[in-house]
């Protein structure tokens, strides 16, 4: 059994704050293990995620301010400007 609960960021700090070092290092080790540490976003090609909203039905000019929406975005011009 799996028990969702909603807890702020603000919350998590004050936890980790009250951790001596052993803790603490036993917290990074669990996230290690679990492979969840800022994992980057993988993105799909353009043309991909367009030819997914075009198979929904959507309307051709939704589908281009998507595309142009998306060609202009931080997420796939992270590389430009980094």
């Amino acid at each position: 059994m799996q028990i969702a609960v909603d807890i702020s960021t603000a919350d998590i700090i004050k936890g980790i704050e009250t951790m001596d070092v052993h803790e603490l290092e036993d917290v990074k080790n669990a996230i290690i293990k679990r492979d969840i540490y800022f994992k980057k976003f993988k993105k799909d090609k353009i043309e991909n995620v367009v030819a997914d909203f075009e198979a929904e039905g959507y309307s051709d000019g939704f589908l281009k301010d998507l595309e142009n929406g998306l060609k202009k975005s931080s997420v796939y011009n992270e590389n430009l400007t980094s």
